[in-house]
């Protein structure tokens, strides 16, 4: 089996971290945050219909199109993490749902490593696309197959898509509370405002409340490439990005940006 490289890029814009995740070729592993804090849509979603671009722009918020599928998610005080791999560099059969569950038990590896007692979800639809004329609901208001939840609330939610040699994907480890936001910058009716906010408390939490402590960004990165190594037998080496992938990725934010998604 090959290496995975391991990268932490920092935070970085919303068309950045996109196109990077479009740029790398794996096995890798990366970990990423957001600055500013950033609204992303799935592939599938009518960005201008949902969101509230005057609302962002007044909180100094992004947004970006991911190309992934999945629904609307504020990244806003969050460890991202990205798998780009072949199914078989996972061990895994060519199913999306086999790549999810194996994903799903390195992070709740490295979660538990770092003291935080996660499940995973094992009975729940996963819906990867959103489409339609209106607002779909928060992705973090429930918790779908193979994501994580402490408490019995979504603490990671994990969106993935297939190319021809390969899968990406990403996913939000929630850090604070600062994700239930969301719903003061879509496009939805005050009655729905109300509704989302109270399922995003309700159906989610994060780190700092299912720690037993205070847990350092940079320990729980360790402790989630441990989580990786070990689940998947697989040797992990720190790295950085290639000249071509750098590249890439400049290319393609550029194309992001001027699109404004």
């Amino acid at each position: 089996m090959d290496a995975w490289r391991v990268l932490d890029t920092g935070a970085s814009t919303g068309a950045w971290n996109m196109a990077v995740d479009r740029a790398l070729r794996g096995p890798v592993l990366r970990f990423y945050g957001w600055d500013p804090p950033a609204v992303s849509c799935g592939y599938g979603q009518v960005v201008e219909r949902e969101v509230d671009m005057a609302a962002c722009r007044a909180l100094g918020v992004d947004v970006v199109r991911r190309p992934t599928g999945g629904r609307a998610v504020l990244h806003w005080r969050e460890l991202t993490y990205s798998v780009v791999c072949a199914p078989a560099d996972l061990g895994a059969g060519e199913g999306i749902e086999d790549a999810h569950r194996l994903i799903a038990e390195c992070l709740a590896a490295g979660l538990r490593d770092c003291g935080i007692a996660v499940d995973i979800v094992r009975n729940q639809r996963r819906v990867e696309r959103s489409r339609g004329a209106g607002a779909t609901s928060p992705c973090f208001s429930s918790a779908a197959r193979w994501e994580l939840s402490c408490g019995g609330r979504k603490l990671v939610g994990s969106a993935q898509r297939r190319y021809r040699h390969g899968l990406l994907q990403h996913g939000s480890i929630l850090l604070g509370p600062a994700h239930q936001r969301l719903p003061d910058l879509m496009r939805i009716d005050e009655p729905r405002r109300r509704a989302w906010t109270a399922a995003l408390a309700a159906g989610s939490t994060d780190v700092a409340r299912c720690a037993p402590g205070l847990v350092d960004r940079d320990a729980l990165v360790e402790c989630l490439v441990g989580g990786f190594a070990r689940r998947l037998g697989a040797r992990m080496e720190r790295g950085e990005l290639t000249a071509a992938e750098e590249l890439q990725a400049a290319e393609q934010t550029a194309a992001l940006e001027e699109v404004g998604v």
